[in-house]
């Protein structure tokens, strides 16, 4: 960092300390800097830093040497300080951000590298760094895209291409990861993480053959990987081929019974043969070993719908609304079930919830209605019904251009 003198070094003289000695001692700071003297540096930075408690770039040097020695906590009052001596310095909100991220204080580092982004747009290790902390915060479209013209800038890091996929895939946006886990992996073929990672965007995109060849090569030379060995099965079922995926997993839960995810696969994969006495079991298991599988606790409940016991559907559907709050399509089948069952109440609130997490899902408007009209309440009614109308008239109008789209072809 270039420090202009001649602005301000009289300024700040220190008693028994003119700027001849501070020059000094910067210029000693900066040699043990580049001997990768970090504790050195620390020391010659501190006295700076009390030498000329004004500059914001002593503060940013010695909070960051705090940090990169292991000493966070004591970093982060110095950093501040430097943003509050100089606000427009970027470096030092970055480093406020890494500092407070480390401290597990995260929405005020995402707050202090968002500045930092900011201030220094261009910056692309600065804009990575708001992009894994929006990712690993579950803020994931803002991460991607922070992340997209990261990647654009810097097309040879494998880590950048693997967080923006990551981004992605958790929006459900799997063709756009499937081709950015698709650079990872070309960058980094060793890493058999990030190649899982790939070959599941490759079967959740629809390609379940490709998935499948990128688990084998990892079972290639890791034939007990656990994890690949359960995908396996997963690509299985997304191809449609129910045998395979019942006899692959079938044998990991047999070698595995501590497997919860392997037991969802397999009552998926009964279910979709419509062996509901094998699926339920296999869910039930899948719920007791991980309670906090929402999307176990779903599907046992239309398993249990489908057995024609509704009452244990009802509690399942709870335990999946719980274990994920914004799951909509839980809540929409939870008011639905509960309307079923004549609690009008329950329901209501359960529709509700679904509406307000999805407001373009027409059944769920039309189901609200009929139970607000049969409350009395006819402006609520209306307006769910006029929702629900417009929602199926901007559908039917969709098709219908569809329709002739193809006609003109």
């Amino acid at each position: 960092m270039v420090l202009v003198w001649s602005a301000w070094l009289a300024a700040f003289r220190v008693a028994g300390q003119g700027p001849a000695g501070v020059q000094e001692l910067d210029v000693a700071a900066r040699q043990k800097l580049a001997a990768r003297d970090a504790n050195g540096a620390l020391e010659a930075y501190r006295k700076l830093a009390q030498m000329v408690p004004q500059s914001a770039a002593y503060q940013d040097e010695t909070g960051f040497l705090l940090a990169a020695t292991n000493r966070t906590a004591e970093a982060v009052p110095y950093l501040r300080r430097a943003t509050e001596l100089d606000p427009k310095m970027a470096q030092a909100w970055y480093h406020l951000g890494a500092a407070l991220w480390l401290v597990r204080q995260p929405d005020p580092a995402v707050q202090a590298l968002r500045k930092a982004v900011d201030l220094a747009p261009g910056n692309a290790d600065f804009r990575l760094r708001l992009g894994q902390a929006y990712n690993d915060t579950g803020h994931y479209p803002e991460a991607a895209r922070e992340l997209a013209p990261v990647a654009a800038r810097m097309p040879a890091n494998a880590a950048v291409w693997e967080t923006l996929a990551g981004a992605l895939a958790r929006q459900n946006r799997f063709p756009e990861a499937r081709d950015a886990f698709r650079h990872a992996v070309e960058l980094d073929p060793k890493n058999d993480a990030v190649r899982n990672n790939y070959g599941n965007a490759l079967v959740r995109s629809g390609d379940p053959a490709g998935g499948l060849k990128e688990f084998r090569r990892i079972l290639e030379h890791d034939p007990n990987n656990l994890r690949v060995q359960v995908n396996v099965g997963y690509a299985y079922i997304a191809a449609g081929d129910m045998q395979a995926a019942i006899k692959q997993l079938s044998a990991i839960t047999g070698e595995h019974p501590e497997d919860a995810g392997a037991h969802y696969d397999l009552g998926i994969a009964y279910k979709s043969i419509d062996d509901l006495p094998h699926a339920t079991g296999e869910l039930e298991k899948a719920v007791q070993l991980e309670p906090s599988l929402a999307e176990a606790h779903y599907s046992l409940a239309l398993t249990y719908i489908d057995a024609g016991v509704p009452a244990k559907a009802i509690d399942q559907l709870r335990a999946a609304a719980a274990a994920r709050p914004s799951y909509m399509e839980a809540w929409y089948q939870l008011g639905n079930t509960l309307k079923d069952q004549g609690d009008a109440e329950g329901a209501i609130e359960a529709l509700r919830r679904a509406v307000a997490l999805d407001d373009q899902n027409a059944a769920a408007w039309n189901n609200l209605g009929l139970l607000l009209r049969r409350k009395g309440d006819q402006a609520g009614a209306e307006e769910a019904f006029q929702r629900a109308a417009a929602l199926r008239k901007a559908e039917a109008e969709e098709k219908e251009k569809k329709l002739q789209q193809g006609i003109k072809k």
